[in-house]
């Protein structure tokens, strides 16, 4: 006797969009670049906003001021495997002894630009930075971090902290073929390190490096073959519920 096995409706929808493998497929980074959108305090004490590079301070060593850029490494465009970590562009902090005024906050958008199997995506993503413009030499001779004034980070002078964090909310997940991509940015390295905050030499120019990673998930577009199989069997589920009621 053939016996009737029903499956739930379900279970159907899900095999019929089950998520499978991502493919393989090529990836290019061919441009990423950096603006500083916003600074506290603003203009005139902090010039360049609205580029790559902002200053501040009045300078009393070799006529350098202090300052934040963020420089791209792409172009020229390079290959990106997925799920394995690579770096986006470099984050310099120029800090050089000043006087006036010092930055206290700076918002920094990294936008990446991704060819992935010959479709061109951009990204934004948002980082916020606090600024902390300390004592070059106290009479302590103890410096912020805790360490001993000329020695060390602190051998110049003593050392200046950098915080920085990212708006989780300004990355997106985008859609190429059947695959979705995202791009991870796991945030900023330094001394090969991921670090939320750092603290920075003075008269020196001080790098960290942002990285990040590309996600994928692959799912299964249903032929339409098969959505016409699937549209049979909710008419065939339905009739056989209506054939129970009237019994």
């Amino acid at each position: 006797m053939m016996k009737n096995i029903l499956v739930p409706m379900s279970v159907l929808i899900s095999t019929l969009f089950f998520a499978m493998p991502a493919s393989s497929v090529a990836i290019y980074a061919t441009d990423v670049s950096g603006t500083w959108t916003a600074a506290t305090p603003g203009s005139p004490s902090v010039s360049g906003i609205g580029t790559d590079t902002i200053k501040w301070g009045n300078p009393t060593y070799r006529g350098r001021q202090s300052g934040y850029s963020f420089e791209g490494y792409a172009p020229p465009s390079f290959e990106i495997e997925e799920n394995s970590p690579f770096a986006l562009g470099k984050f310099l902090h120029y800090n050089y002894p000043i006087t006036g005024s010092s930055l206290q906050t700076a918002s920094l958008l990294v936008s990446t630009t991704l060819l992935i199997d010959g479709a061109s995506k951009t990204i934004e993503s948002v980082f916020d930075f606090e600024h902390w413009e300390t004592k070059n030499h106290p009479r302590s001779g103890m410096c912020a971090n805790g360490g001993n004034n000329r020695q060390g980070v602190n051998y110049f002078g003593c050392a200046d902290r950098v915080t920085f964090s990212r708006n989780e909310g300004s990355s997106e997940e985008f859609v190429v073929g059947n695959t979705a991509y995202y791009l991870d940015l796991s945030g900023f390295f330094y001394d090969s390190e991921l670090a939320s905050e750092f603290w920075t030499k003075e008269k020196r120019n001080n790098k960290a490096v942002l990285g990040g990673l590309i996600k994928a998930r692959a799912f299964q577009v249903p032929e339409p073959s098969t959505l016409a199989l699937f549209g049979l069997a909710l008419l065939g589920f339905a009739a056989r519920k209506r054939l129970a009621r009237n019994c």
